[in-house]
């Protein structure tokens, strides 16, 4: 049985932040390594939430997934939507329903929080992320082109 779920403070993060950094990820995930006080930081952050999958069919609980995402605010109208940063499934997890079970607890918590609307983006080239997002019969999908600029430089 899977079961997405909002992490909270309360949560072992010690134990988490091991079960991602275990994980077995595709490099399409860039996921960098986790430590307990960042993500507690970032919980932390006012309008952030952290999603954890795990199976609880299996003793221990496998993390099969994690996601994370923001409330924003548009400047007119005081339209709150929901920004997903991250939906990533472990290479050796997917295809169970992780993906969707962690995108209906995302949806709960724009629901839940009065949002106007929930954004994410993917690759055009991510035929399984395109899929499950297309199956959750999304109201608008719209191509678009993302810069990025590496301020570390």
């Amino acid at each position: 049985m899977l079961s997405a779920r909002l992490i909270t403070t309360d949560d072992d993060l010690d134990q988490l932040t091991t079960q991602i950094n275990a994980a077995r990820w595709d490099d399409a995930n860039d996921i960098s390594d986790y430590d307990r006080e960042a993500l507690r930081y970032y919980i932390n952050h006012p309008g952030t939430f952290f999603i954890a999958c795990h199976d609880t069919s299996v003793a221990p609980a496998t993390l099969v997934g994690i996601a994370s995402a923001r409330l924003e605010l548009k400047p007119y109208a005081f339209e709150h939507w929901l920004y997903v940063d991250e939906v990533d499934v472990c290479v050796d997890q997917r295809r169970r329903g992780a993906g969707k079970a962690i995108m209906r607890k995302l949806l709960e918590i724009a629901q839940s929080n009065e949002c106007e609307e929930l954004w994410l983006g993917t690759e055009d080239d991510n035929v399984p992320a395109n899929a499950l997002y297309r199956s959750l019969n999304p109201d608008e999908e719209e191509t678009f082109i993302g810069y990025t600029y590496d301020m570390q430089d």
